[in-house]
């Protein structure tokens, strides 16, 4: 057992944990994508990377996404890629960001206190009875349960995390471009916290555009840029530096990003 202290509950809560079947926890974690020729739109199968004939598990990390034309007798045969794979113990895609997604999962939560949890499993059906594509902004459509598409909702929430502090400050060999490391943490202007009053990630209007201040330069100027991470420049000017002078505050932000529209 890979938690030897595993008891009660425990016992449901492992890869899958949260989705229909594994099927659909592999398809997600491969984003849909066969892994052999890196195609999306197929049809896709689940294949164990350690044959079941060879002591394969069923568990996710032992499943990758392949689609049809790829899943075939020959890639199982020796020389073949599916073969390889097994041989050279080729490891399957991991989700490097649950402690990310939980996070931003209870800032939606605490934006939409009425939502509920869900899964994009239990609403396949759904979507595929609206006749809709296989997208985000889709399956949110289905998991409201409607019966019918009649309109498109205008407003829509976006969130978005800002990072404020520089893990790269303090290093122990210099960064590409430097010619010596920067021991002492020490911040370059773009680097700045605030300036002026104005502090990082502000939500600001700039010259008739939303916006948030990603960073500072000089003694007056500052970086802003749109919920695409697009500089919102100066009219007519090729300039990515705007002044302070000419922002308008919305908000002071800590390190999230929240546009209703």
């Amino acid at each position: 057992m890979i938690n030897p202290d595993i008891h009660g509950v425990d016992y449901q809560h492992g890869q899958t944990y949260g989705y229909y079947d594994v099927r659909y926890f592999v398809f997600a974690r491969d984003e849909y994508i066969c892994q052999v020729c890196k195609k999306k739109g197929k049809i896709l199968h689940t294949h164990h990377i350690v044959y079941r004939s060879e002591g394969g598990t069923d568990r996710a990390d032992n499943l990758i996404t392949v689609c049809s034309d790829c899943h075939t007798s020959e890639a199982h045969k020796k020389g073949g890629i599916l073969y390889k794979w097994m041989k050279n113990h080729k490891k399957a895609k991991q989700y490097k960001e649950p402690p990310f997604m939980n996070t931003l999962r209870r800032r939606t939560f605490q934006k939409y206190s009425e939502a509920e949890i869900t899964y994009g499993s239990e609403t396949s059906h759904k979507r595929k009875e609206l006749c809709l594509e296989k997208t985000h902004y889709s399956d949110a459509i289905a998991i409201t349960g409607i019966e019918s598409i009649k309109e498109n909702p205008e407003e829509c929430f976006w969130i978005k995390q800002f990072r404020k502090k520089k893990r790269s400050l303090h290093e122990a060999t210099p960064r590409k471009g430097r010619k010596v490391k920067n021991v002492k943490a020490k911040r370059n202007s773009k680097n700045t916290k605030q300036l002026n009053g104005w502090y990082l990630n502000d939500e600001v209007i700039c010259f008739g555009q939303r916006g948030w201040i990603s960073g500072f330069t000089g003694t007056s100027s500052a970086y802003v840029a749109n919920r695409n991470g697009e500089y919102i420049q100066i009219p007519s000017k090729n300039y990515k530096q705007v002044n302070l002078s000419d922002l308008k505050p919305i908000s002071h932000n800590a390190n999230w990003q929240y546009v209703v529209a």
